[in-house]
């Protein structure tokens, strides 16, 4: 094993990581609750737009104020770049949400489909993003 990949796969076993997780978990949880609340009050679409949102801005505080709380890049450009990585995995998500939520209707899970499809595409490109936040959006200049 190559002491860059070496170097690479320790950053998975580090408070670091722990701490990605958890705020990860708890922005995830307000996306997930957010828009199982909203969609008795609004169509699919909206409910699922206005809690992504919710969860972006929950996921942008935590990560970095308590994961990555040392990167001297503006604001403004952790936000750009932040942004840039959470949109560009939206895609990938909707794809298991949709598979995800088609198969466990199939199964019969019928009224929780949704809501177990979401939190499982929720939680999906975690280990990639970590390292992109990580190198990318929350970075230092040096």
């Amino acid at each position: 094993m190559t002491s860059a990949l070496k170097n690479i796969l320790l950053l998975y076993f580090s408070k670091q990581f722990l701490y990605f997780l958890f705020a990860g978990g708890s922005a995830a949880f307000v996306n997930w609750s957010s828009r199982i609340l909203l969609r008795y009050y609004l169509d699919f679409l909206s409910s699922a737009l206005i809690a992504y949102f919710l969860g972006l801005t929950c996921a942008f505080i935590l990560y970095r104020s308590f994961v990555f709380p040392y990167s001297d890049l503006p604001i403004k450009q952790q936000t750009v770049r932040f942004l840039l990585i959470s949109f560009s995995f939206l895609p990938i998500v909707l794809l298991i949400f949709k598979v995800l939520s088609e198969l466990f209707n199939q199964l019969g899970f019928n009224a929780i489909a949704e809501p177990i499809a979401h939190a499982i595409s929720l939680g999906s490109p975690a280990l990639l993003t970590f390292l992109l936040y990580k190198f990318l959006a929350f970075r230092k200049k040096d």
